[in-house]
């Protein structure tokens, strides 16, 4: 996308801008990884949002756990910069990463994998009365609900795709297998900052449901692993390096090695539900998910 002279001149307000605010507070959610690079961190494990600024205007990375969250990371732009949010690109379609779009979009053109709209219309389905239950959580979130409306992505890709916005460039890839049915893992190559979705994250169990493999996410991580990110943002859980993958791996690696040890001894996926434990992990959040995660693995292991 070429830039027009308007909005270079604007850029370099905005810049200008960015550079008088940067020592202010922009929230402690709000964490800076690179020049123009933000992420709104979320609370107790909740998702995460990238903010990316460019020459031509804003591209966030999902849109905030809850509407509190996104009207939190709008202030938080709005603080960064006079130019518009152009696009809103999602991790994966689930609700805690996509109730919000409705603060952003219109202007912001919403882009997901291919799947992700047929995956939040069946929530939708699901669960009617979803927003009215999460209005009435609090004063707070029904005032940040104010006008809201299903959006969907108004663009699907395919497996892959490149976008150009400004001086910098976003590679989207599909990740088989690892959390929904649409996930999406954002490189930023010259900057080497890489936006993970929920293939792996931090001190927290992951839920694997029948869709997702373990296999799927070793690869997965390999093959983030091999473009060398410099900073990792997952879709939840603190921002860190690969080590988040390198963890990961090693979770699934002992995890599959004692189910396959008990298989062995004969026992079954029940009797291994109970008995199995992860001690090393006892500090991980979600251990309601640790019978989803046995399962995957006994399916590993009886496949070899």
């Amino acid at each position: 996308m070429k830039a027009k002279p308007a909005l270079v001149l604007a850029a370099i307000i905005s810049l200008l801008l960015v550079r008088s605010i940067e020592a202010q507070d922009l929230g402690p959610q709000i964490k800076k990884f690179k020049d123009g690079i933000y992420v709104y961190v979320g609370k107790e494990l909740n998702s995460n949002c990238g903010i990316v600024l460019t020459q031509e205007g804003v591209i966030l990375i999902d849109s905030g756990h809850n509407p509190t969250d996104s009207r939190a990371i709008l202030a938080a732009v709005k603080k960064l910069t006079s130019l518009p949010i152009r696009f809103l690109i999602d991790t994966e379609p689930h609700p805690d990463h996509t109730t919000g779009h409705f603060v952003f979009s219109p202007p912001a053109v919403v882009i997901a994998h291919e799947g992700a709209t047929e995956s939040m219309k069946n929530r939708e389905r699901e669960s009617p009365d979803r927003i009215q239950k999460l209005a009435a959580v609090s004063p707070e979130m029904r005032a940040a609900l104010e006008g809201y409306r299903f959006v969907a992505p108004q663009i699907e890709y395919r497996q892959k795709t490149t976008l150009n916005m400004g001086e910098r460039t976003f590679e989207l890839m599909y990740l088989k297998g690892v959390h929904s049915e649409a996930d999406t893992a954002i490189w930023l190559p010259k900057e080497r900052v890489l936006f993970s979705a929920s293939a792996a994250v931090v001190n927290q169990y992951n839920i694997l449901r029948p869709i997702v493999t373990i296999p799927d996410i070793l690869a997965a991580l390999k093959m983030m692993k091999g473009l060398n990110p410099e900073f990792v943002i997952p879709g939840h859980g603190t921002p860190g390096t690969v080590k988040i993958f390198e963890d990961t791996e090693r979770y699934y690696d002992l995890l599959i090695d004692r189910v396959g040890k008990m298989a062995r001894e004969g026992k079954s996926l029940d009797e291994i539900k109970k008995e199995l434990r992860m001690p090393e992990y006892d500090s991980w959040a979600s251990k309601d998910r640790i019978p989803s995660n046995i399962e995957a693995a006994y399916k590993v292991v009886k496949s070899k």
